[in-house]
């Protein structure tokens, strides 16, 4: 190894690290004047590993086999620690994690140049200064770009959750035994090329078996906490059933007191204005009839919300042929499927919003079509678009749906077709 490149060792590593680290922590929210804490945080690193290695490890070079080879890696690895935290607006534990990851990115770098070095043209190379760069630009560069895009799924989101305590502690210290036991192993002189692959290759699957331990971690997180939101979602839904069943007793209580009121005042008002009161509610009259008290109830709220939009609503439904449905399922499917159609309708010029929501059955097959005109892109996702109501629900809305449907051994399809929007379910009566 070149002399001044063995001089300054420690801190080229710590800048091949900050270099790793975002491979994977480039979503991350970072701190204020950024670019100026990573050159004067990045630089007071190199000083000091630097200093600090000439203080107390000038022969390092020479004895392979110091101690100073395994303070020095873990100086390396305690400085990244400090500069995540200092780069990026993010607790410990995230730093603690960014660092473990980028280290391991470099850690890869390092290894697969180890493996290069068997071949004797590239460790020829290596001897001097420029060869020793020129390798290191290959190793490192191409492990990076993989690595990057290898992990991409899990970390270009902030929804991946970086702060985990028990996930950053345990990795670091995977990674702290693996490293040390590395730098042990490395000062054997006596070992032959054979020795040197096998270390290698067994060095670079415990990086994969850490990185892929830590985001395989970070995705069972993430589907924690998507079947937490999925519960409180149900537990809304659930409320939102109760005070509309609540809303919904009311108002028939109030009609009914209409009806009335309306025959009393006959002789009093003109027959014009008695006979277009009764217009109007009789309307809402034939909102509330569909044999399922469910439906009965969905169909008033959203009748009054296409109201306040200017969309029309045309229902067709047999309620009875839904009742093997639980009331909250029903409730959940029917209400995500007109909300999704009346924030779609709502989006087009007036005169052009309307609904169409049909519900049959045929023997043991019962149909639900809902169909309305739209604006736009609708981003899928699969087989289903991405909802766009709440940010944090993102999705949620055609996902409970469809895990409805499935639960009663349905099936659900939506069709684009020349500006409509149809969602078609299919259900079979037990």
């Amino acid at each position: 190894m070149p002399g001044w490149y063995a001089e300054f060792r420690s801190p080229i590593l710590l800048l091949q690290s900050v270099v790793g680290v975002f491979v994977f922590a480039y979503s991350l929210r970072k701190r204020d004047r950024f670019p100026l804490r990573l050159i004067l945080g990045t630089a007071a690193g190199f000083a000091g590993l630097y200093g600090l290695r000439a203080a107390f490890f000038p022969d390092m070079g020479q004895r392979v086999n110091s101690a100073g080879r395994i303070v020095m890696t873990f100086a390396v690895y305690l400085v990244l620690i400090l500069l995540c935290w200092l780069f990026f607006e993010e607790t410990f534990w995230t730093a603690l994690f960014a660092a473990a990851s980028g280290y391991i990115a470099q850690d890869f770098g390092g290894t697969l140049k180890t493996l290069l070095k068997l071949n004797p043209q590239v460790n020829a190379l290596c001897q001097n200064n420029l060869g020793v760069l020129l390798v290191d630009t290959i190793a490192y560069f191409g492990v990076y770009v993989v690595l990057f895009f290898a992990f991409r799924p899990f970390t270009r989101s902030r929804e991946e959750n970086f702060n985990n305590r028990t996930k950053a502690v345990f990795s670091t210290m995977v990674l702290a035994f693996g490293l040390g036991m590395a730098r042990i192993t490395q000062g054997n002189t006596g070992r032959n090329e054979t020795a040197i692959f096998a270390e290698s290759v067994y060095q670079l699957l415990c990086g994969v078996y850490i990185l892929l331990l830590q985001f395989g971690v970070m995705e069972r997180a993430k589907l924690s906490r998507s079947v937490e939101d999925m519960r409180e979602l149900v537990h809304l839904q659930r409320e939102q059933f109760r005070q509309s069943e609540e809303s919904a007793a009311l108002v028939n209580e109030k009609y009914h007191d209409l009806k009335g009121l309306l025959e009393n005042f006959q002789g009093q008002i003109s027959q014009e204005q008695t006979d277009r009161l009764k217009q109007k509610v009789g309307a809402y009259d034939a909102f509330v009839d569909t044999g399922s008290r469910v439906l009965d109830i969905v169909l008033a709220e959203k009748r009054a919300a296409c109201s306040r939009r200017g969309i029309e609503l045309t229902a067709l439904a047999d309620g009875k042929a839904l009742d093997f449905l639980e009331e909250l399922d029903l409730y959940a499917l029917v209400n995500n499927a007109l909300n999704n159609a009346v924030d779609a309708a709502a989006q087009l010029p007036e005169g052009e919003r309307f609904i169409a929501l049909t519900a049959a059955a045929e023997g043991d097959m019962v149909t639900i079509h809902v169909e309305n005109p739209y604006s736009g892109d609708i981003v899928m996702e699969g087989a289903l678009p991405k909802s766009q109501r709440d940010a944090r629900y993102h999705g949620f809305g055609m996902r409970s749906m469809k895990r409805t449907v499935e639960k009663y051994g349905g099936t659900l399809a939506v069709k684009l077709n020349n500006g409509r929007f149809c969602l078609d379910i299919l259900l079979f009566r037990p």
